[in-house]
């Protein structure tokens, strides 16, 4: 989960001079009332710091960090951070380079030489840019059927990534979010400095910050100070705890307090770290290229974009029972962190909130969903041009229907109404920012800006029939090298299904002749000349093509 934008160097920041400060602070019951549904005793809920000029202007604790016995949330609470954890990692790479331990162009098999031989054409830049083509080992944990509460070993983890055959594309040639890449750059700070990356950190990044309560969890029996429990709803009502026995780190794996990130934060003001220069920051919020020169958004393990005007650099996490978001406006010298432990709960929804009371006199209007215009009439006939199915990722399927004199979409388990901004383009807060229709030669086709998803996803044209019969003619056992794992297929009547070595049955739904649909991947059938089945390739958001051989 997870956008971001920032300043392309530390020296824009300084140029514009001391940040102006609104003539007054925002009453203060305004910003809890950003998070009223968790401020009980019986939920659990999130921590919240208001960093300007260096001090914590406003920190809070909303709900419990501890249901069971009943410990509320507070600013020293330590929380999981997930994803928001890629840019400590970044930053380790900045700095072994800076020591000149590694160079940022070297081949990642200078230092992993067990990775397939395609990786001699990845750099360590391209893993830290989301460049590298790389499969998200995430990804295939969960296509061969295992679970993420499960303990993945370090080695495991490896061996997933290992085991591959191709990349899903040339690297530096497209951006792909994985954590893969941010996994492997672990293994690199092991190898390049002699220190594992928890041991890295403390000593180069944590301990001359003072950043006393963060460390990456790389041991998942030790014992942590003040943390704060995972929950997310009950079916019944209330709340359950959500544990795992993950251990990796790297793309992950953090666990921090608002305390501490209030100190990470400064520090991209005032350099503590490495020689204490400008120019490490300015590399680490500078967006990486792709080989064709197109800028992108991803820096180090942070994204630069903009809000209501603004620059700001963001990264986001999600993982088991957590939620993070820190969001900084550089050019106004003031962040905010958000730390869930509710995993529904919309942490870069409630940061842009805080900001935009810290920011009123200084954000372009808000008069629509997320600061973006409000809603416009669009005939309806001009609407139901775009009513459909629509692939968003492989597998994964997104349903537009008319809502009255608008649209809504349902997708990912979600379904969300439309605003129009004009007859092509909607907001879907908070489902995404914005979903453009266009016009193709094939037909309509659909992007979601907001979800990182930049290649037009056709409308689908009406799922065939398949008889009893053809359904027949999938049935069978196939393995997978790659995932180290077997699937059954098998026909009962009009349905189609399949499990893995690790998982439940699941349902395939017919898409198109020899393609199917299920729990968000795509399953491609492949036949011989005779017209046999011999296989089939599954792809999903972030893999492409992984084999599975009929036996």
């Amino acid at each position: 989960m997870i956008r971001l934008s920032w300043l392309s160097s530390i020296g824009l920041i300084l140029v514009v001079g001391a940040p102006r400060r609104p003539a007054s602070e925002p009453d203060r019951s305004a910003v809890d009332a950003v998070f009223a549904q968790y401020d009980h005793t019986n939920t659990p809920g999130c921590a919240l710091g208001v960093f300007r000029n260096g001090q914590t202007i406003y920190g809070r604790g909303y709900g419990m960090a501890d249901l069971n016995q009943g410990v509320p949330i507070t600013t020293e609470s330590v929380f999981y951070i997930a994803s928001t954890s890629k840019q400590f990692t970044a930053m380790s790479m900045a700095l072994l380079a800076e020591q000149g331990k590694i160079s940022l162009d070297d081949p990642v098999r200078k230092w992993v030489p067990e990775l397939p031989a395609f990786a001699d054409r990845v750099t360590i830049r391209n893993l830290v840019h989301h460049t590298s083509g790389i499969r998200d080992y995430l990804g295939l944990w969960g296509l061969s059927g295992r679970s993420f509460a499960d303990e993945i070993p370090e080695e495991v983890g490896l061996d997933l990534i290992v085991r591959q055959k191709a990349l899903d594309f040339e690297p530096g040639s497209r951006y792909s979010y994985s954590n893969s890449g941010y996994f492997l750059l672990s293994q690199i700070v092991k190898r390049a400095s002699g220190q594992t990356l928890r041991q890295f950190t403390e000593a180069n990044i944590f301990g001359p910050l003072g950043m006393t309560a963060t460390h990456f969890h790389d041991r998942n029996t030790e014992i942590v100070t003040r943390r704060a429990e995972g929950y997310q709803p009950s079916p019944g009502g209330g709340f359950d705890i959500v544990r795992t026995s993950f251990a990796l780190v790297g793309d992950g794996g953090l666990l921090t307090s608002i305390r501490d990130l209030a100190r990470w934060d400064e520090n991209f003001y005032a350099n503590r770290l490495g020689t204490r220069g400008a120019g490490l920051i300015e590399q680490v919020t500078t967006p990486g290229r792709l080989t064709s020169g197109e800028a992108q958004t991803y820096a180090f393990g942070l994204t630069k974009g903009e809000y209501r005007g603004q620059t700001i650099i963001e990264h986001g996490g999600s993982f088991i029972g957590f939620r993070a978001q820190l969001l900084r406006f550089p050019a106004q010298h003031l962040s905010v962190a958000v730390l869930c432990n509710d995993y529904t709960a919309q942490p870069e929804r409630m940061a842009q909130q805080v900001a935009d009371l810290y920011l009123a006199d200084q954000l372009a209007p808000a008069t629509g969903p997320k600061g973006k215009p409000g809603g416009v009439a669009v005939a309806t006939e001009k609407l139901d041009r775009w009513v459909g199915s629509y692939e968003l990722v492989p597998g994964a399927i997104g349903r537009v229907t008319r809502l009255g004199t608008t649209l809504s979409i349902t997708a990912f388990d979600q379904t969300a109404a439309m605003s129009a901004l004009d007859d092509s383009t909607f907001d879907a807060s908070p489902f995404t920012d914005r979903i453009e229709f266009r016009t193709t030669a094939a037909g309509p086709a659909l992007v979601l800006k907001g979800l990182g998803i930049t290649d037009p996803s056709p409308r689908l044209s009406p799922a065939p029939t398949v008889t009893a019969a053809e359904l027949q003619g999938y049935a069978g056992r196939y393995t997978s090298e790659e995932l180290d794992t077997w699937s059954v297929i098998e026909a009962k009547g009009d349905t189609l299904r399949a499990r893995t070595r690790w998982d439940q049955w699941r349902i395939l739904t017919p898409m198109t002749k020899d393609r199917f649909a299920a729990a968000g991947a795509r399953v491609q059938f492949e036949r011989d000349r005779a017209g046999k089945v011999t296989g089939y390739r599954v792809s999903a958001a972030r893999t492409q093509d992984l084999v599975f051989v009929r036996r």
